[in-house]
């Protein structure tokens, strides 16, 4: 378990490379936000899987040129959020009729893999993975603050940046309370315990960590109370925008606009 949060950890830690010498390092962060926001919505859109290969080169070139290891990258992308969409969608395998590639069971209980499914699950799976390689491409380039900031200048509510600032400082937080709670239950550990008693002395683990959670958040409120916390004081504004910023703008406009006119056509086509 404390490998798994090392592991957490360090997937979740990505400030690493926002100070790289990287090309979407040096992009305005307003203009990144609002970049990939629009990436992000025309992949949604989209009805077939060929038109989503045009964001995931462009995504991967990006990746490149800003010097995140690949394997790094994918690695990342595909921890959690895909695989567990891809298990989301998996009754999309044998609710959808269609042509049927293999049956499970028997009568009267048959279940029917169909091509249709297959390519709806693979479609849904396949456009989150998009979504969340050029949500992660956006954060690892560039430094939290920034992003609220430029979340700021968008006029996106102040409760919604505080929060969100909120959770990302806890997140920490709170893995490495989970991690110091696992090793001093380890270093009192005399002998390997039984299966059953672990899962109990992992449930207890839990119930404590909520329970200093949620001590934790009314402690950190009235402390905010106390110094008459303002939500909605202004922030110091980024460099303007350069050149640079408004032609990578363009460009990922130009990849929207394409891949959504390859799905137009090809539906067309049919």
């Amino acid at each position: 378990m404390k490998d798994f949060l090392k592991a957490f950890e360090d997937i979740m830690y990505f400030e690493r490379f926002a100070d790289s010498e990287g090309f979407l390092q040096r992009i305005n962060p307003l203009i990144k936000l609002v970049s990939f926001t629009a990436i992000i919505l025309s992949s949604v859109t989209i009805r077939s899987i060929a038109p989503l290969t045009i964001p995931l080169i462009a995504v991967i070139l990006l990746c490149r040129l800003s010097k995140i290891p690949l394997g790094y990258f994918v690695k990342r992308v595909t921890f959690f959020i895909p695989i567990f969409a891809g298990v989301i969608a998996s009754p999309l395998l044998f609710v959808t009729s269609g042509t049927s590639l293999a049956q499970i069971g028997s009568e009267p209980f048959v279940l029917h893999l169909t091509m249709e499914g297959f390519q709806k699950a693979a479609l849904f799976t396949f456009r989150i993975w998009i979504c969340v390689a050029t949500l992660n491409l956006l954060i690892l380039t560039t430094k939290f603050s920034q992003i609220l900031r430029a979340m700021n200048r968008l006029r996106v509510p102040k409760l919604f940046i505080t929060m969100t600032a909120t959770t990302y400082r806890f997140i920490f937080l709170f893995i490495n309370e989970a991690y110091r709670m696992i090793l001093a239950k380890e270093s009192r550990t005399a002998k390997k315990e039984s299966r059953l008693k672990s899962l109990r002395s992992l449930a207890s683990m839990f119930a404590t960590l909520f329970i200093r959670a949620y001590e934790k958040g009314e402690r950190t409120y009235l402390a905010m109370l106390a110094r008459d916390f303002n939500p909605g004081a202004r922030s110091l504004n980024d460099n303007d925008l350069r050149i640079r910023d408004w032609l990578f703008l363009a460009a990922s406009l130009v990849i929207c606009m394409v891949t959504l006119s390859t799905d137009l056509l090809r539906l067309v086509g049919q």
